[in-house]
């Protein structure tokens, strides 16, 4: 029978519904840390309140008793949930193990074993009263030894609990020490109660308030619980989230003392400072006064950096202020630092990298520039005003495709899509690019594609190199290497010619020998031979192209050549009208005459043909000192003086195709048969074999101008009369060694010289000439050595004839001019050069001289002399 009468008993049944209300209530936050411990400490106190209702009320002793000693299961529970809940509370627990779980447990489990079987050893409980009292009977038990080690060891489980809750108290901002105040409120409830219970120190000391009490406490827990959201993660785990994050973080109050901070922020502590919770930071933070006392926040312009020692390395740090408002009053400030070294240092890195960009873009002698995925201009360096004209305000936005050329256009287009599709990482292609003032300028532009730091194509980039002087010279080059080639098969062809002539002319004058031919006869001869010098004077043509013709040098007055020359061509052609620009005094230069009046005819003639309908030739020749920045035949500028001679007509003019054709051999405009092709080949080497340079401008319709330079000579000395010249010696006797690879110019010339009453010794290679000379040296009175031969040449085989004979005597024959080889033989003075072809009476001739011991004059000027 229950006594339900009493206000105790509406206490212990307010307990019992508080406590398990708030345990499934709480158990609704069960994300949150602490909050199983919690419930279960709540759920032990409504257990613990419900067996003492059984206690208390019952009218059954036997049912007070078991309920006396079954609220001993609940009561162990309750000191160590309150602890677990406290070191969670606390954060000094992230997760409770299973043998933790056990240790705590162990003497709680003792001191239930030791209730239930108390009758058997009296350790928890040395003797049973009851007391009868107006409302209740109570047991009355005096507590034995080990009652008094649960009672210990259940307040040191509550003292560290609520130990816990109150050094949070201090060490946590004023936001959150409502909340720890309405924790230790609740805890302290117990303590009272049962401390009062155990000792019998109130007016009612037979009723246990304890478990009254945890009630009280749970109520206080339930309010913090909905007032400051107590087992949320902010008041529960906040040193979790400030101690795990990198950065410095302080909680000062509205009086700047330190309420909190993480571990990051230690390392800015002096380090002789100890505990900084409570100090004030300008204390323990040298930086603070400084960087704090002149930051407003956020609001600043420019974020706040610090320059800070942390473990003796120099960090620069981002302060960050935030007011800390309770009930709209600001109550502190959290301080943020951030440490930006590396960021700072990327960022400095980042913009002296575009520096030294910028400065090598706006320095290069190149153009540089940057397209957007449109093609449309966004960046010029400088270059490109310097090259071509523009200014940056003309050309960005501007397409790139309208300042290339038509024809690049299409390759252009391509070559973009390519890079902004990826397909190739690079491209280059030369373009022809518009000048500001229209005129085409040809690039080597290298293109890429621009991408930003995802690896996104943001447009491309451009380098473009001008290459037109480069070009132009690469033309050059061409055209001189190809002129060379040719002029080496031209030199080929006439020496070949030559040695053809050779044996037509041996023929013919052998045959001017033969007894008694009659007059006719001989007059068909003399017109053969007249047909042989023409050829000659084919090759010459040929040979002066090929720098390998034979020039007889003397000091030429140009003016006076071109007024005699002019005269002739002024005969012929009456409806030509001709202009003389000439200084008053003469204008020299050192050539050969022939040569040059066949330079200066050709010229003239061309001029005439160009003007079939009649025109202007103007001729100018005068002295200049520079060249007018002109170069000479090897392509080298200097500053000495030069004859300038310039032919000027107003014919029909050239295109640019036949300009660069104009002096190769055989190449002419003019029908079959006005015109060979060699004048302007023969014009363009003698000038170069004479150290000159010539120059070619026309256009058509208006007309063309040839410009000649020859270095200056001064004037010549008063000549000297000439020796009559020696007559022809038709024979004088003797033996001559002929070398001749030709077999049939061998022949004919083995033939004119037994005519000349020699006997001969041929040899067909320098082997056997030298084989031949060696046995037969002292009968041998002259060599007649051919030059060009395969194998040995006559050169090496002169050589080898000196080492034999040193006073060997010997008549060079070439269809070449004398070289800087044939020269150093002719130096001795006893030795001879035949020009081939050559006539038996210049052979006669020779031979004579050199048996006669009279020296050889050499007049003759070649390229490879000068």
């Amino acid at each position: 029978m229950f006594a339900i009468d009493h206000p105790y008993t509406f206490v212990l049944i307010a307990s019992v519904i508080i406590s398990i209300s708030m345990a499934v209530a709480v158990l609704m936050h069960k994300h949150t840390l602490g909050v199983h411990a919690f419930a279960a400490l709540k759920a032990a106190v409504g257990m613990w309140a419900f067996t003492s209702l059984f206690e208390v009320c019952s009218q059954d002793i036997s049912t007070k008793i078991f309920s006396y000693s079954f609220k001993y299961l609940f009561i162990v529970v309750v000191p160590v949930t309150w602890f677990i809940f406290g070191l969670y509370y606390s954060n000094r627990l992230r997760r409770l193990k299973m043998n933790q779980l056990a240790l705590l447990f162990a003497i709680p489990v003792l001191t239930v074993i030791a209730v239930a079987t108390n009758r058997y050893h009296h350790w928890m409980f040395t003797s049973l009263e009851f007391v009868d009292t107006s409302a209740y009977v109570f047991i009355i038990r005096k507590f034995g030894p080990w009652f008094w080690v649960h009672a210990t060891y259940s307040y040191i489980l509550l003292f560290l609990g609520f130990f816990f809750m109150a050094k949070h108290l201090i060490d946590s901002p004023s936001p959150y020490r409502w909340q720890v105040i309405t924790l230790l409120i609740g805890g302290l409830a117990p303590w009272v109660a049962n401390i009062a219970f155990t000792l019998h120190l109130t007016p009612f000391p037979y009723l246990d308030l304890t478990p009254f009490a945890f009630t009280i406490s749970g109520v206080a827990f339930m309010w913090g619980i909905l007032r400051f959201q107590l087992l949320d993660v902010a008041p529960i785990a906040h040193e979790v989230v400030i101690q795990n994050i990198g950065d410095a973080i302080f909680v000062v109050d509205s009086w700047h003392r330190i309420l909190n901070l993480n571990s990051a922020a230690q390392n800015l502590i002096d380090l002789n400072q100890g505990n900084p919770i409570g100090t004030e930071a300008s204390k323990v933070l040298s930086w603070w006064s400084a960087s704090i006392g002149h930051y407003t926040g956020p609001g600043d312009a420019e974020p706040l950096v610090i320059d800070l020692m942390v473990n003796h390395r120099r960090r620069l740090m981002r302060l960050k202020k935030v007011p800390i408002f309770c009930n709209h009053r600001e109550t502190g400030l959290l301080i943020t630092l951030t440490d930006v070294t590396d960021a700072l240092l990327a960022k400095e890195a980042l913009l002296n990298s575009e520096r030294r960009f910028r400065s090598l873009s706006e320095n290069a002698p190149i153009i540089i520039f940057a397209l957007d995925t449109h093609g449309t201009i966004t960046y010029i360096n400088p270059a490109w005003g310097k090259i071509l004209g523009h200014t940056r305000q003309d050309l960005l936005g501007k397409p790139f495709i309208e300042l290339i050329s038509h024809n690049d256009e299409e390759a252009c287009q391509k070559i973009f899509l390519q890079l902004l599709g990826g397909q190739v990482p690079v491209a280059e292609i030369n373009l022809s690019i518009g000048h500001k003032t229209h005129s085409p300028r040809l690039f080597n532009t290298s293109l890429a594609a621009n991408s930003d730091t995802e690896g996104r194509v943001t447009g491309i980039i451009g380098m473009a190199k001008d290459i037109t002087e480069e070009r132009k010279l690469q033309h050059q080059l061409f055209q001189s290497q190809k002129m060379q080639a040719v002029g080496t098969l031209a030199g080929g062809v006439a020496h070949d010619f030559n040695n053809l002539l050779m044996g037509i002319q041996a023929n013919l004058s052998l045959m001017r020998q033969g007894k008694s031919p009659d007059d006719a006869f001989k007059d068909k001869i003399r017109r053969i031979e007249d047909q042989v010098q023409s050829g000659a004077s084919l090759t010459r043509h040929l040979l002066g192209y090929a720098r390998k013709g034979q020039y007889r040098v003397s000091i030429v007055d140009m003016k006076h050549l071109i007024e005699e020359t002019l005269n002739v061509v002024q005969r012929a052609n009456k409806n030509i009208t001709i202009q003389q620009l000439f200084p008053d005094s003469g204008v020299f230069v050192k050539a050969d005459q022939g040569q040059m009046e066949m330079v200066l005819l050709n010229l003239f003639l061309n001029a005439v043909d160009a003007m079939p309908e009649g025109g202007r030739l103007t001729v100018s020749c005068r002295q200049t000192q520079n060249a007018d920045g002109q170069t000479n035949s090897l392509g080298d500028r200097n500053d000495h003086r030069y004859i300038e001679v310039m032919v000027a007509d107003t014919g029909i003019g050239m295109d640019p195709a036949t300009q660069e054709r104009i002096f190769e051999p055989f190449f002419t405009t003019k029908e079959v048969g006005r015109g060979t092709g060699l004048g302007l080949a023969s014009v363009y080497g003698v000038v170069h074999n004479h150290g000159g340079s010539i120059q070619v401008e026309s256009a058509l319709g208006q007309g063309t101008t040839f410009t000649l330079l020859f270095p200056a000579a001064g004037a010549p000395p008063d000549a000297k009369p000439v020796a009559p010249a020696d007559e022809a010696i038709s024979s004088v006797g003797g033996t001559i060694l002929l070398v001749e690879d030709e077999p049939l110019i061998r022949k004919y010339c083995q033939e004119m010289v037994r005519a000349l009453d020699f006997e001969v010794f041929t040899a067909e290679a320098g082997q056997e000439a030298i084989r031949i000379y060696e046995e037969r040296n002292p009968v041998i009175d002259l060599v007649i050595l051919d030059m060009i031969m395969p194998g040995m040449d006559g050169g090496a085989v002169f050589e080898r004839l000196k080492e034999i004979n040193p006073h060997v005597k010997v008549i060079i024959t070439s269809g070449y001019s004398v070289d800087r080889r044939m020269n150093q033989i002719l130096d001795g003075g006893r030795n001879g050069y035949l020009k081939k072809p050559y006539t038996m009476d210049e052979l006669a001739r020779e031979i004579a001289r050199i048996m006669a011991g009279k020296p050889y004059q050499n007049e003759y000027l070649n390229s490879d002399l000068n």
